[in-house]
């Protein structure tokens, strides 16, 4: 039950292009796979989103989880669409912010699909994916990408955190973070300090910090 979608989305290098000049940014083709249940009806649907390294085992590992739990899941190859095999160490061909809008994209274009509930539509990333797991929920990117359609859920594992936005508001869908103690690379301190800020202003993202864990804790 695979299908290859292929949707417009756009190239928005920061935060700041979605806001300011969106609609100068010439469309970008991006394709991903959904993969449904062997049973008929209507599914909540799991978007994936890859590391810098792209697509593994492990995380095609997860989506076989939550096929075999009932979800749809559909994996979200910006790279490749943009002819890009990695990032590692290159963090400007491919940023979170263009992804973020792929991922939106995504849930516009998989509401066309009647077998979707996209009203029960989860996101979750590793690394790279996971700060666009993360900051999907940011209601301010929200609403000037997606006014009509958000997440139901954000998963993020080991995800970058050092981006702390002046304005702390999440929309009210449930986020909960997998962080690694030892990660030297994107620092899971940095993450509590995020739910700190965020519990400041009431707004409660759930963290889980794995003791002795390091970056990729989870890959095989």
């Amino acid at each position: 039950n695979q299908e290859i979608i292929i949707f417009q989305s756009k190239n928005p290098f920061n935060f700041y292009d979605i806001f300011n000049s969106i609609d100068k940014i010439a469309n970008q083709e991006v394709f991903g796979i959904l993969t449904k249940p062997d049973t008929a009806g209507t599914f909540p649907v799991i978007i994936g989103v890859a590391g810098s390294a792209g697509w593994g085992e492990h995380h095609y590992g997860y989506l076989k989880r939550y096929l075999e739990m009932g979800f749809a899941v559909f994996s979200l190859h910006s790279f490749k669409s943009r002819n890009v095999e990695s990032t590692v160490g290159d963090q400007l061909s491919v940023t979170i912010p263009m992804v973020i809008y792929d991922a939106f994209m995504a849930l516009n274009e998989l509401s066309n699909d009647k077998n979707i509930d996209t009203n029960r539509a989860g996101i979750t990333g590793w690394s790279l994916g996971g700060g666009v797991s993360l900051f999907s929920a940011w209601t301010p990117i929200q609403e000037a990408i997606s006014p009509n359609l958000k997440f139901a859920a954000h998963l993020p594992f080991y995800h970058p955190c050092m981006i702390m936005p002046d304005e702390l508001r999440f929309t009210n869908a449930p986020v909960h973070i997998l962080a690694g103690e030892l990660d030297d690379w994107v620092p899971a301190a940095a993450c509590e300090e995020l739910v700190l800020a965020a519990k400041n202003v009431d707004h409660d993202i759930g963290i889980t910090i794995y003791p002795g864990a390091s970056h990729s804790f989870d890959r095989d």
